[in-house]
């Protein structure tokens, strides 16, 4: 506790630093930095237009944490915001309160989770009724951003804002296929789990993710975006997703290996339901979820689908991991998965219902431990790829 509250202190402590004279604010707005000279600026003038608009008379902290540019961003944070509103920069430090190193993960190298952590601890220990979260890589943000974001939080109708994007059908296949129709199947919410963008939380939320057992699984932080929804979720808490357009990001992340995201998303996603076995077991209605914002609808696609490289990587995996499949799948899973290998590629299908036996199958080899999940998360590669 005493090292969890240390963590808690160490970001106020910079910004009372920098701040002397600030004692309270009613919104806290996180921009997690990093090389966003091109995009930041006309991003700050959007979410102050915004604020303008939505909370006038709102008091705001804005918290800069930069994970270590080299264009000047935090200088160029700095100017747009001075003499508008308290601004506070901070930098990713090479070790946590708890002498553990940072982990390196996601579109920030000092690990995105860091930042979102001083973020919340700035608004507990600023007493801010709401908190917003802008990712300055994203051109696309605009003044309704922060109204639809923190009007719900201030007016008490949510205590979490989610975003959802205007999407092509094919983007966001793993939260598409597993992680929304999983934990909407486990939880009865239809959040649909977007990452990344923008989201808002409730001043009371931000305590409760403090508190969170997550911040110290190394491999389950990483997935910030699942870990604040499902909490949110999973501890009943009023929700609202937010329409928030198109994401256009400044430089889109590049060739993440297949296998590392597959591993980090999904095993957040079954840490959590080993975590919440209590909550789904026994929730059997609805949770409501309003939604703000601009409606949700599939876009066109921005391009052709690479059939054949998923095609191979499936029968890759059929011929490299069987022996690991026969440990994690039973034997009715595997039998329906075993003849996919002879079909062609035009009359290719994954049975919706068999996808769904896999995705349980692997949650229960997970649990059991009958492998190192990491290798056992990762060997849902390839069955992604054929489904």
């Amino acid at each position: 506790m005493m090292a969890s509250q240390e963590r808690v202190d160490a970001p106020w402590q910079q910004i009372r630093a920098q701040l002397p004279q600030f004692e309270r604010a009613d919104i806290v707005v996180g921009f997690p930095s990093f090389n966003n000279a091109e995009t930041v600026k006309p991003v700050i003038e959007a979410v102050l237009a915004g604020l303008r608009q939505a909370c006038p008379d709102a008091s705001v902290l804005l918290v800069n944490q930069d994970a270590g540019s080299q264009d000047g961003t935090p200088e160029l944070v700095k100017g747009a915001v001075e003499g508008r509103m308290s601004v506070a920069l901070l930098h990713r430090a090479t070790r946590t309160a708890t002498g553990m190193e940072s982990r390196l993960s996601g579109a920030w190298p000092s690990g995105r989770e860091e930042a979102f952590h001083s973020f919340l601890s700035a608004t507990k220990e600023s007493g801010a009724t709401a908190c917003a979260v802008i990712d300055p890589a994203v051109r696309s943000v605009t003044p309704d951003w922060m109204t639809w974001l923190l009007s719900p939080i201030m007016e008490s109708r949510a205590e979490y804002v989610a975003p959802v994007f205007l999407r092509p059908r094919y983007e966001g296949s793993l939260t598409n296929m597993l992680v929304y129709p999983l934990n909407r199947a486990l939880y009865g919410s239809a959040m649909r789990y977007h990452a990344g963008g923008g989201c808002g939380m409730s001043g009371r939320l931000a305590d409760l993710y403090l508190a969170q057992r997550f911040w110290d699984e190394r491999a389950v932080r990483s997935s910030m975006d699942i870990c604040l929804t499902t909490v949110a979720i999973a501890e009943d808490r009023s929700l609202c997703e937010a329409g928030l357009g198109e994401k256009l990001i400044q430089s889109p992340a590049g060739g993440d290996d297949v296998s590392s995201v597959v591993a980090q998303t999904v095993g957040a996603v079954f840490y959590f339901m080993e975590r919440y076995q209590d909550v789904w077991e026994h929730r059997s209605q609805a949770q409501p979820v309003l939604h703000t914002g601009l409606p949700y609808r599939p876009q066109p696609d921005r391009g052709p689908i690479n059939i054949d490289r998923m095609m191979r990587g499936f029968r890759q995996g059929l011929r490299d991991l069987l022996p690991i499949w026969e440990i994690i799948l039973s034997p009715e899973t595997l039998s329906g998965i075993l003849p996919l290998a002879l079909i062609e590629k035009d009359e290719f299908r994954f049975p919706p219902q068999l996808w769904a036996q896999t995705v349980y199958d692997f949650a229960l080899a997970y649990h059991e431990k009958v492998l190192h999940r990491e290798h056992l998360l990762k060997s849902l590669t390839p069955l992604y790829l054929g489904q």
